[in-house]
């Protein structure tokens, strides 16, 4: 490649030559550039054409990106041709481009890269694997939902783990890692894949603000016992989370919460419940206290709430 200073006008000015080999602009910085560099000069006519340099070295660039070497080109010029180019699917060098995605200096070609794999679904198992521990999160997720579980073990983003669970790319190995992770978000995700008869035994290896999430999310195992459990020791968030999913509370607990530092977190809660029961009675009175209605509506509701 020639020795200049590739930005994006400037391989946007010489990249349209391709297109239009003889055209009439107006010499600015980045034509000036070009010409400088012996890739283009003026005419009589004033028009511009590529030297015989600029010719050589745009069936260079082209080469590379038919062959899928852009690894080897300048960072703007591989950015040009993955925003501007568009691959023929049935001659798409598939081995380049995952070497591309795998080894490139930047991360953004490499992102591109694997973009472009995964557009044709040719992100493989083995690259895949290979993309697996790539520093950027965004081809983490596009290598999840091939590559092998385990390399994911100790994985530092909740939505690479989202993603796996949610193509159902996982195992139990996975779940007992990712419960020990130290993203929070992790584990309540993992937490979330318990089956009902192990919720105890998960929820114990975790701390009482996941305990809150998880119980948040998953209603029907808010027991009273693992309420108050969690209770004691959560912080604000944890507990306005957990009066959320509370059912069947002793007032005991009600007055001992009301006594600590949760007070507005309980408060706030008592008030909805006001509210509603106050909409309750207001609505309910314009049925008869032996109303049928009235009494299948109350039914369904319970039905519902669980």
């Amino acid at each position: 490649m020639s020795d200049i200073n590739w930005n994006e006008t400037a391989v946007y000015e010489f990249m349209r030559f391709e297109r239009e080999p003889e055209r009439r602009v107006f010499p600015d910085r980045d034509i000036t550039k070009l010409a400088k560099a012996g890739l283009i000069q003026e005419n009589e006519t004033g028009d511009w054409t590529l030297t015989q340099t600029g010719e050589d070295e745009l069936a260079n660039i082209r080469q590379h990106f038919n062959s899928g070497k852009l690894s080897e080109l300048p960072l703007k010029v591989r950015n040009y041709y993955f925003d501007w180019r568009v691959y023929d699917e049935k001659k798409l060098p598939v081995k380049e481009l995952s070497k591309v995605a795998l080894h490139d200096r930047s991360a953004e070609i490499r992102k591109k890269a694997a973009t472009m794999l995964n557009k044709f679904s040719k992100l493989d198992k083995e690259t895949s694997n290979g993309l697996s521990h790539d520093e950027d999160y965004q081809i983490r997720l596009m290598a999840a939902k091939n590559a092998d579980p385990h390399l994911f073990f100790e994985e530092s983003d909740e939505r690479v783990v989202k993603t796996l669970i949610y193509n159902h790319n996982f195992d139990k190995e996975c779940v007992e890692h990712w419960l020990d992770n130290p993203n929070s978000q992790i584990r309540v995700q993992a937490a979330l894949l318990t089956e009902d008869g192990k919720v105890d035994e998960v929820l114990s290896r975790l701390n009482p603000q996941d305990v809150a999430h998880v119980l948040a999310c998953k209603p029907q195992w808010a027991t009273c016992e693992r309420v108050m459990n969690a209770w004691e020791n959560a912080d604000e968030v944890g507990r306005y989370r957990l009066v959320k999913v509370m059912r069947d509370m002793p007032d005991s607990f009600i007055n001992q919460a009301f006594e600590s530092d949760a007070y507005m977190a309980l408060h706030d809660r008592l008030e909805e419940y006001r509210e509603a029961v106050r909409q309750v009675l207001e609505l309910g009175s314009m049925f008869s206290k032996d109303s049928e209605i009235r009494r299948k509506i109350w039914e369904r509701a319970e039905r519902e709430i669980g």
